[in-house]
């Protein structure tokens, strides 16, 4: 995600990313399948906020993801970290 993206294109960004961690591949594991789960069961809270940062952190990690993805993880972590994005708006 490029630093001149507006806040809006992040979101839609780090959804589409979201999305796809979602349904499965990368990262893999247990762990990180529980994550999955949990976020397919609630998208609020500091529940869904540290498995969301899990799942993403995991994803950045593993050497499938291709640089672009990995760019757009770390934007988004950022972003969380921050409080810019929250997890509702990329669930």
């Amino acid at each position: 995600m490029s630093p001149d993206r507006s806040p809006t294109e992040h979101a839609v960004a780090g959804h589409e990313l979201v999305q796809r961690l979602l349904a499965g591949g990368i990262p893999h594991g247990h762990d990180f399948d529980a994550c999955r789960a949990l976020l397919h069961a609630t998208q609020r809270g500091e529940t869904a906020f540290t498995a969301l940062c899990v799942l993403l952190e995991g994803a950045l990690a593993d050497p499938g993801l291709d640089i672009s993805d990995a760019q757009t993880v770390v934007a988004v972590l950022k972003d969380l970290a921050r409080g810019r994005l929250s997890p509702e708006e990329l669930l």
